[in-house]
Order: structure tokens, then C-alpha cells, then sequence
């Protein structure tokens, strides 16, 4: 492992934890932006190399949520942004559009985010888009003290949405307002989530989870068009319901979209079926002519 470290960013738990436990080689720098910022980066390289840059951030304030995610009917939605980036390289993720690096930065003054979190009330707080935040829960304990701050506060609904493997590392009994979302895809859509567990390792974690006590939903979003599209995600339905009871299982759907401008990069990252399909451009988006038809079928699939 390698890792660039801000020198404000040394005496910080997160540092020490990283460093006594990997032993990498260190790269000592002024700012993050320095190294993640960089023109001319080589993102899938990236995506093959150990590293992580590790940096202080300042001013912290949490983002208001996109009208096109799900608020969950809270007015006050905001997310947070303890990583930029993320371990998996999926082809269809709007990260690879977004960031001009494929290293992920830890911003490791973690108590000034849980603290900017205290000052929201009655909130919907996402704290894992922008990242798989779980995926480095091997790296770091990074769940933990969101985990307390749910506890505490009652009128807070803190999500993390994953499709990492890492429950077995998560403590048990969490509160009810802290929320698991697993994202799912059929057996033949993994082929496009470099890097990431397969189906079957998703399904232990959820299966886990419920016994650990997680309140849990599953995200079947972004559904992809590709290839025999509506046998594959009736084969799909089917082996969901033999695994999970999905009549007790809340469930978010949608089709793949992106902001236009991030679908041209992904083009310069992956030359793959999903990023050059013929997508409908409306409102700065690309999306499926058919996007309803698509989202229709798979609901009537789950019943």
C-alpha cells in the first residue's frame, strides 16, 4: 500500500490506525487536490494500484441531496462526503464521470463531520454517496461512531448504501434510523462492477445483517438494459425470492441514468455496452427512451 498524506493530516486516529496496521510507504504532501486534482490521470491504472491519499478537510458542510435521489420524505436531506471515491470500479458509476483521479481520499478529521451532522435535525443523512463507505471498513472502523450518533439522535435517518461484503466487521444492535442499502445486480450485470463482490457474497452480507439487527433495503438501481434484458432480471427476481423474503423487504428501483457531462468521461474510461448505448439526452441527463417500461417490468417481476 501507498499512501499520500497531507502533513496536517499525520496526527489524526485514521492515520495512525492506517499506518500501524499496513505499514505503506508514505508520500508526504501539502494538499490532497495536489494529487487528486492532476490532469492527465490514468483512472482503470489507478483503480489497479493499492493507494490512498489521506487529508484534513476544512470547512465542512454536508451537500443538499439531488431531487432525483430519494429523500425518504424528509425535507431536510443533506449528504456527507467523508470519502471522495471509491475501491470499485464499476463501469456504470457516475464516480468515474465525477472525480478526475481513481485514488480515494479519507478526509480523517472524522469528528468534525459527525459534529456538522449534529447540528441538522429531523434529517435524512446519506453517508455513502459519493463512496461505497463499507468497503473500507477493513481499512478503518468508519461505521462506528455514525452508529453512536444514530443512538443518540432519534429524529436523524443515517443511510449507508453499499454492495461491500464488510458486514461481518459492523458491531450489532444498531438503532432502527440507521439504515443498510444493498445494491444488487443480476448474476450477468457483475461482469461490470470491477472489483466488487459477487451477487452471492451480497446475499450472505444481507442475511447477516438481518441477524446482526440491521434494519436493511435493497437497491435494484441501476437496473441496465444490456443483452436478454428481461430473462436475465426474471432469473435474477426468482433467485432474490428464494433467498430473501422480499414481501418484508423494502426495495428502491430505477433504471440507469447519469448527468450528460459525466457520461463523457466514463466513455474515455470504459468503452463498454452501458457507457455507448444510445441514451435519450433531456435536461442535461442521459436516460432510456423506455426508462418507465423498464422500471415497470422489474416491479411486476418482484409483485
Amino acid at each position: 500500500m501507498v499512501l499520500y498524506i497531507e502533513k496536517k493530516a499525520f496526527n489524526y486516529e485514521i492515520t495512525e490506525n492506517i499506518i500501524n496496521k499496513f505499514k505503506p510507504k508514505i508520500i508526504e504532501i501539502t494538499h490532497y487536490k495536489d494529487i487528486f486534482n492532476r490532469t492527465h490521470q490514468n483512472f482503470n491504472y489507478q483503480k489497479s494500484q493499492n493507494r490512498l491519499i489521506l487529508a484534513v478537510k476544512e470547512n465542512i458542510s454536508f451537500y443538499k441531496g439531488s431531487k432525483f435521489c430519494n429523500s425518504r420524505g424528509y425535507q431536510n436531506f443533506y449528504y456527507s462526503t467523508q470519502i471522495l471515491g471509491c475501491i470499485y470500479n464499476c463501469e456504470y458509476c457516475y464516480i468515474g464521470g465525477m472525480y478526475p483521479s481513481g485514488y480515494p481520499v479519507i478526509f480523517v478529521n472524522e469528528d468534525d463531520f459527525i459534529n456538522e451532522a449534529r447540528k441538522l435535525k429531523n434529517a435524512f443523512i446519506p453517508i455513502s454517496y459519493e463512496t461505497d463507505l463499507l468497503a473500507f471498513e477493513g481499512i478503518y472502523p468508519f461505521h462506528r461512531k455514525w452508529i453512536e450518533l444514530a443512538k443518540d439522535r432519534e429524529d436523524l435517518l443515517i443511510e449507508s448504501r453499499t454492495k461491500s461484503a464488510n458486514v461481518d466487521k459492523l458491531p450489532s444492535n444498531p438503532p432502527k434510523n440507521f439504515l443498510l442499502t444493498f445494491s444488487l445486480s443480476p448474476f450477468e450485470i457483475n461482469k461490470f462492477e470491477k472489483k466488487a463482490p459477487s451477487l452471492e457474497k451480497r446475499i450472505k452480507s444481507i442475511k447477516l445483517a438481518i441477524k446482526k439487527g440491521y434494519n436493511i433495503e435493497i437497491a435494484i438501481d441501476p437496473i441496465i438494459k444490456t443483452d436478454n434484458f428481461k430473462s436475465i432480471y426474471k432469473h435474477f427476481i426468482d433467485y432474490l425470492k428464494n433467498e430473501i423474503d422480499l414481501r418484508t423487504t423494502n426495495i428502491e428501483i430505477g433504471a440507469f441514468r447519469i448527468n450528460k457531462d459525466f457520461l463523457k468521461k466514463l466513455r474515455k474510461i470504459h468503452l463498454s455496452e452501458i457507457t455507448w448505448y444510445p441514451y435519450e439526452i433531456k435536461n442535461g441527463e442521459a436516460r432510456y427512451k423506455d426508462e418507465k417500461e423498464i422500471i415497470e417490468y422489474v416491479k411486476g417481476l418482484i409483485g
